[in-house]
């Protein structure tokens, strides 16, 4: 009964009280044989004292040891954000789970910011999900399908499906004229993919002709070029005659390449002003092979084998 009674009350003040009524019930008795085994009793009183003690000892060790893990946790993350319009079009992705993308076809993504959608390629299936983003950087990829054809071994297919399941966040590296560049973050803020926004996607639209090789241009009615990206199809007016091409570039790198094949006019006779204008930009159109966004309203399109061969477009002002 003695040590059931002392092990029921393993703390300090337990223990105490169960030697004290240790040393009562020895006085209280005639036994011979109990004064005989007092001193093993009172060891064993002290061993257990000990171990009780460094239990204790021990978790309190682990506490602490929980308290520094919680509080060296890592600080808030700032983030930065990317108007959501700005994500609307084509990205190409560099790296996946930290390896460089290789396929068969272009690695890319497609944001269709209006129905919440998501398309693109993993370098060797076509892929498609449902967008879900907030203005706060958060942003997940659900319900991604993609088609089985098999692949080669060195494509990062895989690597780029996984970084879309485990994406919740985005981080702006770049955002310039030159590139915009995000990376796509895990629950824990781990980069799993880096993607870069195609630049030659913000030519879509109607622009004026401001310069050619240098000179502004004075004319009445400028120049003006219809650019459509997706189609590959340029139109507008050359200064005097309609004119339309084709759009050629390289889409399967961050690049600023564009060119214009086979453009071809009307043959309408102009003021003599208006035909040396139209002279001038045909001639242009034909050498350039690069392009450069000076600002919000303004791009440079130019040859870069020749520096003296650009033309500046701004952006057309809506007609009301």
């Amino acid at each position: 009964m003695l040590f059931f009674y002392f092990f029921r009350f393993y703390n300090h003040s337990a223990i105490v009280a169960t030697i004290l009524f240790c040393i009562f019930a020895v006085i209280n008795t005639q036994s011979h044989k109990i004064m005989k085994h007092i001193h093993l009793f009172m060891s064993a009183c002290a061993a257990i004292s000990i171990l009780a003690t460094s239990c204790k000892t021990t978790q309190t060790i682990t506490n602490s040891q929980q308290e520094v893990t919680t509080t060296t946790q890592p600080a808030t993350i700032h983030l930065k954000s990317l108007p959501i319009e700005l994500f609307n079009g084509e990205w190409l992705f560099t790296q996946a789970l930290d390896k460089d993308v290789i396929g068969d076809d272009p690695v890319r993504i497609i944001f269709d910011i209006a129905s919440h959608r998501i398309y693109g390629n993993n370098g060797c299936n076509t892929f498609n999900g449902t967008l879900h983003m907030s203005d706060k950087c958060a942003i997940r990829f659900t319900d991604c399908m993609s088609t089985t054809m098999a692949c080669r071994p060195e494509v990062t297919d895989n690597n780029v499906m996984q970084a879309l399941n485990e994406t919740r966040y985005y981080n702006v590296i770049e955002n310039s004229h030159k590139a915009i560049i995000v990376e796509l973050l895990n629950e824990n803020y781990q980069q799993v993919a880096l993607v870069g926004r195609q630049m030659r996607e913000m030519l879509n639209g109607m622009w004026e002709v401001a310069e050619i090789n240098g000179k502004r241009i004075h004319l009445d009615e400028k120049p003006s070029m219809i650019l459509d990206i997706e189609t590959c199809m340029l139109s507008g007016k050359s200064g005097c005659n309609i004119m339309n091409g084709t759009i050629v570039y390289d889409n399967t790198t961050l690049n600023n390449s564009i060119q214009f094949t086979g453009v071809a006019t009307t043959r309408r006779m102009c003021a003599p002003e208006a035909m040396k204008v139209e002279d001038k930009m045909l001639d242009a159109l034909n050498k350039i092979d690069s392009f450069s966004i000076l600002d919000n309203k303004r791009v440079k399109l130019f040859s870069s084998k020749d520096e003296h061969t650009n033309i500046v477009i701004t952006k057309a002002q809506k007609k009301k």
